[in-house]
């Protein structure tokens, strides 16, 4: 298998974005340095300042790529417009959810703001109560036109990422599921999942490379996690054909099902799958002669020993580890993972004409009561793949799949899209295609004009960094300028994205 593109990590270190100590600084006379001198209050009755300056980056991406004349298009809810149109409600919401809005009722603090309304050139925008009614409107062939929408613009952005960034040589997609418990009684389409709560169980499909959510689906809380992911994956793959030379699906044990196998067989896509313990797959593991298995260190252990090896490497002393030592002094039963051996063999599942790669995974696990050794057992794990390649590579690439987990938090605790407002069910529906747009709206502009670590920034520091700036709206002749201060650190790199959105 040919080494893949690394997907761009975060940086933890602020490199570069520090004052420099030369320039701090210093206090002329001795004391503390918070001196919290008395303010005074003066109000301001011109409305021309705003702390949301970044919405001119979403202003000038909507602009740039017409989106409001495509949700016009293809979303038509409305039979008469007063004054607003379908694109005016979407785009509100998602202005809402981008500068960090919590639900509906937020959307007041932009309704209130004439630099706001400057900035997306609008003489009014809607009420919360008017935008609820708005998600209430929708069914089921209204949302397919405006995740019909959503999916034409994404293949436009991808040409433009492309053009900029190249095509990929290998595009991922992983898949996953979310319960979202609920507490309101009249949801529709809630049901209770396999733990009895009460709860909404969407479906979340993202691409590993950019972070990009390609598709979410609300389901009832009772469905698997795997359900109806064949159909969306069908309508996802041929999508990411034109962006990269190879797809790769991947998902945890329950996404192990023959009707998603051929789907991604239907078109070109490898998969690498956690498997499940069943239909014989035990005595398959059994049955391997002991000396095919070979030994394996996962990618985190390799990490560490290669840190080890390089030159001046000095070894930290090491703390005390407080759990295990509360956990022996209580006799608690404590599992060891001791070694990892690996195997492969040719497989094909019940009722599948294709020979798919089971790689078996065997672990080495010592029980502990306190400080006795009780007994040893071997576990196994299955990765199900077609993915070419050693089997080291396969296993690595395969369980890369859980740093999906960080996006369907950030989905919650970054965007608020598992608040779902209404009782509706197609109108939940639609409020998380609505805040997929405003997720996008954000990974399209790190991708054409922000520095690559940016895309993997958190909503948190995102916002800090390029929607949290306070900035002067000025209306000149036929002309908008946003005035944000120099002393925000990243006032260049805003002005130098801003800039390449008007071209």
């Amino acid at each position: 298998m040919k080494a893949t593109t690394p997907a761009p990590r975060a940086s933890h270190i602020n490199t570069g974005t520090s004052v420099p100590h030369d320039e701090l600084p210093w206090p002329e006379t001795s004391g503390r340095v918070f001196r919290l001198p008395k303010t005074d209050i003066e109000i301001d009755q011109r409305s021309e300042v705003t702390p949301y300056g970044g919405l001119s980056l979403f202003g000038a991406f909507v602009r740039r790529f017409q989106i409001a004349e495509q949700l016009n298009d293809a979303v038509q809810l409305f039979k008469v417009h007063l004054p607003y149109h379908e694109s005016d409600h979407i785009l509100a919401i998602a202005a809402n959810l981008f500068v960090g809005g919590t639900c509906l009722e937020d959307q007041t603090n932009l309704q209130r703001s004439e630099a706001v309304r400057r900035m997306l050139g609008a003489v009014r925008i809607p009420d919360p109560t008017t935008a609820g009614d708005f998600l209430r409107r929708f069914a089921g062939s209204d949302l397919a036109s405006l995740r019909g929408a959503h999916d034409a613009l994404g293949a436009r952005v991808g040409r433009a990422v492309q053009r900029r960034r190249g095509k990929l040589p290998l595009l991922t997609v992983d898949l996953d599921g979310h319960y979202k418990l609920l507490y309101g009684v009249q949801k529709e389409g809630a049901d209770f999942n396999y733990k009895c709560q009460w709860s909404y169980h969407p479906l979340v499909a993202s691409l590993a490379q950019t972070g990009e959510c390609l598709a979410i689906r609300n389901r009832p809380g009772n469905v698997r996690s795997s359900e109806d992911a064949a159909e969306v994956m069908d309508t996802v793959l041929p999508q990411l054909k034109e962006r990269g030379a190879r797809l790769l699906v991947r998902g945890d044990s329950d996404f192990d099902r023959q009707d998603l196998r051929d789907v991604c067989k239907k078109h070109g896509a490898y998969i690498a799958i956690v498997g499940r313990a069943h239909t014989g797959r035990p005595e398959i593991a059994k049955a391997i002669p002991a000396q095919a298995y070979r030994p394996f260190r996962p990618r985190a252990w390799r990490a560490v020993e290669e840190r080890v090896r390089k030159h001046g490497f000095r070894a930290r002393a090491r703390k005390p580890n407080r759990r295990r030592k509360r956990a022996r002094e209580r006799s608690y039963k404590e599992l060891r993972l001791v070694e990892q051996q690996i195997a492969e063999v040719p497989y094909r599942p019940t009722d599948c004409p294709f020979t798919y790669r089971l790689i078996v995974r065997r672990q080495l696990i010592e029980n502990h009561k306190g400080q006795q050794h009780l007994f040893d057992e071997y576990r196994y794990r299955y990765v199900i793949t077609d993915l070419p390649g050693p089997a080291e590579d396969v296993i690595d690439e395969t369980y890369q799949r859980c740093d999906q987990e960080n996006l369907i938090q950030q989905l919650g605790a970054g965007l608020a899209a598992w608040r779902m407002p209404v009782a509706e069910f197609d109108g939940n529906s639609a409020w998380l295609e609505i805040a997929r747009l405003a997720w996008n709206i954000a990974k399209w502009i790190a991708l054409l004009t922000l520095p690559e670590e940016t895309i993997r920034w958190e909503w948190k520091r995102f916002r800090l960094a390029f929607v949290y700036i306070a900035a002067q709206v000025l209306r000149r002749s036929r002309q908008v300028t946003v005035r944000m201060s120099a002393s925000h650190r990243f006032h260049r790199l805003f002005a130098t994205a801003h800039e390449r959105l008007q071209t």
